[in-house]
């Protein structure tokens, strides 16, 4: 999808999926059948309750995870506030691309497949400590970029 105001992608994110209390419900129900004091895996418990929800899953799966790289070069650069120039985002991509950055190697250890999406490389967003990094129609393009490159047989991203 892409959209073509912010009206529209307000109107989107108001429009999402409730998610599945009776599956939250069903795994909350599912812990407390386990041999294990009530709560001692703290967060984790919240977190699966809220897999479920978003799947719709009595039984969270992660089946099929993937890890997403946005790649963009930043204009605030410009103020030497990175260690590197803007130049280098070209041959990191590049690096992801071939395997050989950590991030490839913490997607392979997670049973993650990586996807690296280069954002109009050749144009920085603007300085802003100068100017807003992007006007609406730059910003529309990025989340929109993002909005696409994420399919539903997708368990979690």
């Amino acid at each position: 999808m892409s959209f073509k105001s912010l009206d529209e992608l307000r109107a989107a994110c108001l429009d999402l999926p409730a998610g599945s209390d009776t599956a939250a419900a069903a795994v909350a129900r599912r812990q407390n059948t386990l041999t294990k004091p009530q709560g001692s895996l703290g967060r984790l418990e919240t977190i699966a309750a809220w897999l479920a929800r978003w799947q719709g899953r009595d039984m969270p799966k992660l089946d099929r995870v993937k890890v997403f790289v946005f790649a963009g070069n930043h204009g605030v650069t410009a103020q030497g506030v990175s260690a590197f120039p803007s130049e280098v985002t070209v041959q990191m991509v590049a690096n992801f691309a071939g395997g050989g950055a950590a991030i490839n190697q913490l997607a392979r250890i997670a049973g993650a497949e990586l996807d690296v999406i280069p954002l109009d490389l050749d144009r920085p967003t603007g300085d802003f400590t100068q100017e807003p990094a992007m006007d609406e129609k730059a910003f529309l393009a990025a989340v929109s970029a993002g909005y696409g490159a994420v399919t539903g047989d997708i368990d979690l991203v």
